[in-house]
């Protein structure tokens, strides 16, 4: 105890605002960065002790926010770039959501430094990745006792997400019931795969496996696990293979949630960066059955069964500039709505703010200079089919 008591002193005594004169920062989001000193073991025993940049961002007021910390994946050919990561479509929906981000650009990458590298696993056939994960997950925890510091912040609700490499890092973290950790989100989460070389085929799958249950039988906190069925990393079948030995060996099994979300774009592993429109909804489900509240638009509204509300191709209009801007809407954050005139000629949309369905109302009200409806509010369409005298009125 008076360890772990001496390292939070150490971390913020010498933990050092910085920014970066290339990359503003957003006055929106409360957005700064520090420099967190960290120690880790590697693979060979070797000690390292070195500052990790750690962007930071808060909702307005004064809090007590529950804490999220995003972690990155591991690149194959450039460790060094981006310099500093952000997450800031993610930052966003947490931040939406009442939380106070972090996101540690972790030690062997971008300005925290690329040599020497803590987190390499050894060659494809004699993988460590036990020892390499204990890496990631050593850092992790360090910004999370920073982050619990701060006078801000609720220390008893903290949602740790990763993306491949940092979602590995999520479950590792998961798996050590750090106090006041009551979720993990794993998006695509593995190690030691290449879609050029070996696509489909990571390093020593077997010994992933292992490890996921290895982590099964001790984590005790709900899990969403995200895969896609063309992640070219890892694959269709192995990421359920692990999910399964996870739950194999878990007393909380039923904690565990996988989701295998169709394929994306040509290599679905991007999926956390490239699919909000529809992770968004799953990860929100997830949350509220965390006890997180989810921001949606004030009143009462049913799902009319017109259509789905991810298919533009189903909007009752002929104008493929609305269509156009219905794909838009679909990327916005919640709470939102799209908008038509009753002739389906003209539109209207808004999102990510209480007022989202008044605003689009205004817009489309005047370009139209008539009643507007609503078509999809939230996650729901509730435009309902039309008569013609209707549609004439």
């Amino acid at each position: 105890m008076k360890h772990a008591a001496l390292l939070i002193l150490l971390m913020l005594a010498t933990s050092s605002e910085i920014a970066r004169a290339d990359e503003p920062l957003s006055a929106v989001l409360n957005e700064s960065v520090i420099k967190l000193p960290v120690t880790v073991k590697t693979i060979f025993n070797q000690v390292i002790t070195k500052e990790m940049v750690v962007t930071q961002f808060k909702p307005n007021g004064e809090g007590p926010f529950p804490i999220a910390i995003l972690m990155h994946g591991r690149s194959y050919k450039d460790r060094s770039k981006p310099g500093r990561e952000r997450f800031l479509q993610a930052t966003k929906y947490f931040v939406n959501r009442g939380f106070a981000v972090w996101v540690p650009t972790r030690l062997g990458y971008g300005d925290s430094g690329t040599e020497p590298d803590p987190e390499y696993s050894g060659t494809c056939s004699g993988k460590n990745y036990l020892a390499a994960y204990e890496v990631a997950a050593t850092t992790t925890l360090d910004v999370m006792a920073y982050a619990k510091q701060q006078s801000y912040v609720d220390p008893g609700r903290i949602v740790v997400l990763g993306q491949s490499y940092g979602g590995m890092t999520a479950i590792t973290v998961a798996a050590k019931n750090p106090a006041g950790l009551i979720a993990a989100i794993n998006f695509a989460g593995g190690g030691g795969g290449n879609p050029e070389t070996q696509p489909n085929e990571p390093c020593r799958p077997d010994l992933l496996k292992e490890l996921f249950g290895l982590y099964g039988k001790t984590a005790k906190v709900p899990s969403l696990w995200i895969y896609t069925e063309n992640d070219k990393y890892f694959g269709p079948v192995y990421p359920k293979q692990w999910f399964a030995e996870f739950q194999k060996l878990s007393s909380a099994s039923q904690l565990a949630e996988y989701r295998a979300m169709p394929a994306f774009g040509d290599n679905g592993h991007f999926y956390f960066s490239r699919g909000f429109s529809t992770w968004r909804p799953v990860v929100d489900d997830f949350l509220r059955r965390q006890g997180i509240a989810i921001p949606h638009t004030p009143g009462s509204f049913q799902d009319s069964g017109f259509a789905n509300i991810n298919e533009p191709a189903s909007l009752p209009v002929s104008s493929a500039e609305l269509r156009e801007r219905y794909v838009k809407f679909l990327e916005l954050d919640v709470p939102r709505a799209f908008v038509l005139d009753a002739a389906g000629e003209f539109g209207g949309y808004a999102g990510g703010m209480p007022d989202a369905l008044e605003k689009a109302l205004a817009i489309c009200q005047k370009r139209a200079q008539k009643e507007c409806l609503a078509y999809a509010v939230d996650d729901k369409v509730v435009w309902k089919k039309m008569s013609s005298s209707e549609k004439q009125d």
